[in-house]
């Protein structure tokens, strides 16, 4: 009886693998793909790195002294490669020295760039921010920037607190404080009053007259 069953068992394994080995095939071909498309995944993402991380550092190292030129060629790497931590940096980069060299409206719009395109998870946020109130000021907007400035103040990084707060202290020397009490408009006029009125009295004082010869 159990020859019987393992022959039934047999039979009705060839009849399903029979009937189902098209499916089997095309699962296994799916895996495959799916294997390989992984794998050219990673090893084009890691390629992708090497290029960028190859672009930065030829940027960076580059024989210019032209230091504009070079951060046009940092914010090139980043434009090539945005989606890559490596293309983050290069613009950070671009923007800060365009900003060292007081190229205000070329840093101020890759700080823009930065803070849009990594504003949920840029490693470089505060920087960015920093940097982008300075150009603010620097147009002449003191306003806006001095709020910024005072956000930051609270940055949890300690170099960014320290700057922030001395960028505070310069714009606020810069501003000039106010008169404690301003002197009164009507103080003034009495004032100016008080001191005609000497000068007409001085004025309406006659010369003495010398007494004739002889006269007692």
């Amino acid at each position: 009886m159990s020859d019987t069953g393992d022959s039934d068992i047999l039979m009705n394994g060839e009849e399903w693998f029979a009937k189902n080995w098209r499916l089997l095939l095309n699962g296994a071909l799916v895996i495959l793909v799916g294997v390989a498309g992984y794998n050219w995944i990673i090893g084009s993402g890691a390629e992708s790195a090497s290029a960028a991380e190859k672009a930065l550092h030829g940027a960076i190292s580059s024989n210019t002294t032209n230091l504009l030129q070079k951060a046009l060629e940092l914010n090139g790497v980043h434009m090539k490669y945005p989606d890559n931590e490596v293309g983050e940096r290069a613009l950070i980069l671009s923007a800060n020295i365009a900003l060292q060299e007081r190229e205000y409206e070329a840093a101020k719009s890759r700080f823009d760039s930065y803070l849009s395109k990594y504003k949920s998870d840029g490693d470089w946020l505060s920087e960015a921010k920093l940097g982008q109130a300075i150009c603010i000021e620097a147009e002449g907007d003191t306003a806006d920037a001095m709020k910024v400035y005072q956000s930051l103040t609270n940055s949890n990084v300690s170099s960014i607190q320290q700057r922030t707060a001395a960028l505070l202290d310069a714009v606020k020397v810069e501003l000039g404080p106010l008169p404690s009490r301003p002197v009164s408009v009507k103080v003034e006029l009495e004032s100016e009053k008080a001191s005609e009125g000497g000068e007409q009295k001085n004025n309406n004082i006659s010369p003495s007259v010398p007494s004739p010869v002889g006269q007692k």
